[in-house]
């Protein structure tokens, strides 16, 4: 987890009050799948930015998308540690989703939202010469994703970001941050088939 979130244009804007430079791409808002563009939050010297960047690390082979990295291994790992010691990030979302397997062909579709609220999803960026890309940081599921499956985005709270994107000895402080507020909903079923890359 996490393969695909959902930003709005109410989201969008705040994140507009949030941030001191506003890159001005178009970022998708809606669902949001690997390989599209989506609104991160990054530290630009002393400054919170916010930019459009293409979701999923391109790996060796040029069919497959990295779009999820462990938060327990992103300091070890070759392809993840320069990134994390040096671009962090946060996903701004109004919700994720996941799907449950029951052994049926279809999985069961939930959201996991905070009521009024924005998630921030910690995560990393790449430097890449056809386009900087992100991935979104997990850690093994705790509260209500509990039973849903085994992975989660790694959340952190509002007053966390500045922690995170400025401080890497801090930001190693928050790799198992708790989130506390995450709640779920069963959601309509839409045939989508999860794959998760760990």
């Amino acid at each position: 987890m996490c393969g695909r979130f959902y930003i709005d244009d109410e989201t969008a804007r705040e994140i507009e009050k949030i941030a001191r430079k506003i890159d001005h791409k178009t970022a998708k808002t809606g669902d949001v799948h690997p390989s599209e563009p989506a609104l991160i939050l990054r530290a630009d010297h002393d400054d919170m930015v916010a930019e459009v960047l293409r979701w999923g690390y391109e790996s060796a082979r040029k069919n497959t998308l990295i779009f999820n990295a462990r938060s327990e291994t992103v300091r070890q790992r070759p392809m993840f540690r320069y990134d994390y010691e040096t671009h962090r990030c946060l996903i701004p979302a109004d919700k994720f989703y996941e799907w449950k397997d029951t052994g049926e062909r279809k999985k069961e579709k939930y959201e996991f939202f905070v009521p009024e609220g924005i998630l921030y999803l910690a995560g990393i960026y790449h430097k890449d010469p056809e386009g900087d890309r992100f991935s979104i940081l997990t850690r093994e599921a705790e509260g209500c994703m509990t039973g849903i499956h085994s992975r989660m985005p790694l959340i952190l709270y509002q007053e966390d970001m500045e922690r995170w994107l400025f401080s890497e000895a801090e930001a190693g402080k928050l790799l198992d941050n708790h989130f506390a507020d995450l709640q779920r909903k069963k959601s309509e079923a839409d045939g989508y088939r999860q794959m998760s890359l760990f």
